[in-house]
C-alpha cells in the first residue's frame, strides 16, 4: 500500500491536526483494502466528529481523503 500526501492540510484545529495523523497512522499500519476499511470506520466511530472535517471514498484500487471544505485530495492511497 503507498499513500501519498499531495496537498497541505488548510484547517490547523489540534482536534483536526490530530485527526489527521491519525488517518495517516492508519494507512500506514494497514495491509489490505478491507483492513484500510475497517479501520476508516473505526476512525469515525471513535471521533464523531470526522466527517465534520475530513470526506473520503474507495475506489476500485485507491482510496482518497479531503477535508471537508476543499475539493483537492488531501491523502491519496494506492492499493
Amino acid at each position: 500500500m503507498k499513500a501519498i500526501v499531495e496537498n497541505p492540510l488548510i484547517n490547523c484545529e489540534p482536534e483536526v491536526l490530530h485527526l489527521f495523523v491519525q488517518i495517516i497512522n492508519e494507512i500506514a499500519s494497514c495491509m489490505s483494502e478491507d483492513e484500510l476499511r475497517g479501520c476508516i470506520n473505526s476512525l469515525i466511530v471513535q471521533y464523531p466528529y470526522f466527517k465534520l472535517f475530513f470526506d473520503y471514498g474507495f475506489e476500485n484500487n485507491h482510496m482518497w481523503v479531503k477535508e471537508s471544505d476543499s475539493m483537492e485530495t488531501l491523502i491519496f492511497v494506492e492499493f
